[in-house]
Formats: structure tokens, sequence, C-alpha cells
């Protein structure tokens, strides 16, 4: 039997613990990805070359990454659950101006609006979402993000990547065997190989036990 995380009783508290966080300043906000950066200013990803201009943010948090992509050219739509992260991410589009291509929208991933989050998307991010969830919860994470794809779309996933007996029993600044457990090596194809292509990137800043994806839809 697969021991308990403690993401397991975080996540079920729901917003909670990340409203609180996010009014402190979590410590995940730094700016966009790197890696996602490197991808738009090598021209792998351009609003013109992934059928249309549709981008969809998967756990938006405070919208840097949605918000760099609405720079970009991207018609964007950044989700997450906590309201504290999306009243963040409203006020940092309005600062820079992309208020008018850039939507932020409050919803569980797995329980989307189909009226405010419409499908398909020609690019779909996810910087850290998927490794929050507890790895049974993920196939249906992974189930949400393909039915969202249009065809030949592109979706980057950048998470913690690790075997599990490789990490510390506890860390407060990444994946542990008793916290957050990272994706598993393989873990990707089980979710996502049967519908998608996926290619292992390297990262413009490698750290330890991270990885990032590009997978595109068949």
């Amino acid at each position: 039997m697969r021991r308990r995380s403690l993401l397991d009783v975080f996540w079920r508290l729901g917003a909670r613990p990340y409203d609180r966080m996010y009014r402190r300043g979590a410590p995940w906000e730094s700016g966009p990805r790197p890696v996602l950066v490197e991808l738009c200013e090598s021209g792998r990803i351009a609003a013109g070359h992934l059928g249309g201009r549709r981008a969809i943010d998967l756990g938006c948090g405070s919208g840097a990454d949605s918000i760099y992509l609405a720079q970009q050219g991207f018609a964007v739509i950044g989700v997450d659950f906590s309201q504290v992260a999306i009243d963040k991410a409203e006020a940092a589009a309005i600062d820079v101006g992309v208020e008018h291509d850039v939507e932020f929208v409050v919803a569980d991933l797995l329980a989307l609006p189909s009226d405010r989050v419409p499908g398909p998307f020609g690019l779909l991010f996810d910087g850290g979402t998927i490794d929050d969830f507890p790895p049974t919860v993920r196939p249906r994470v992974a189930a949400t993000v393909t039915r969202l794809a249009a065809p030949g779309a592109t979706f980057v996933m950048w998470c913690f990547y690790a075997e599990r007996s490789e990490l510390p029993v506890m860390s407060l600044s990444g994946p542990s065997r008793l916290g957050a457990p990272p994706v598993e090596p393989g873990e990707e194809t089980d979710l996502f190989g049967d519908d998608w292509d996926i290619e292992r990137l390297n990262l413009p800043e490698p750290t330890l036990h991270e990885a990032c994806f590009v997978m595109t839809r068949h």
C-alpha cells in the first residue's frame, strides 16, 4: 500500500493553504519559468505556429507565465483555484497592459467550467501544477489536458521529477518522500503516452530533481 504523503492531507484542504501563501508571497513567485522563456525566444513556441493564438496556463498562480505568453502574442486563459492568486494575476496583467489578451479564471482543474474555459487550445502550459496533485489524482488531470488540446497542440510540462527513493525524507524547498511527491521516471508516459509524443528537454538552468517535457498531441 502506498504511504500517504503530507500532500494528500494538504490537497484535501483545497485552496485555503494556497490563499495564505499567496497573501504572504509564495516561494515560486519569481517571474516566468526560464524554460518557457527559452522556448519562446528560440522560436520553438510561437503564436502563429501552434494552430492559432489560444493558450491555457494550467495552475497559473499569480500569472507570471500567462502574462509572459500574452506578451508573446497569445490569447491566454490562466486557471487557478486560489482566488488570492487570481486577484494578483489580474492586477499584474493590468500593470503591464495585457489585460485584454489574458483572462484569469478561478476553477479546479478537475472540474473546469466549459463556458469559462472552452477548448481546444494550441498551447497548454503547466509550470509546476501536476506534481501538486497526489499521484492517484494525476490521471484525471492528464485527461483534462488531453481533452483541452487541439490536434497537433503543444503541451509544455515542467515538474519535479525523481524516484521517491532518491529524495530526502522531508524538504521545505522541493520534493521529498513525506511531502510533495515528484513525477517519477516513466510516469509521464503512463499519463500521456497514449495521446502525445513526448520529448524531454535540456533545461536552461538545470536543477536536481526537475524536468521539462514538450509533448505534441497525436
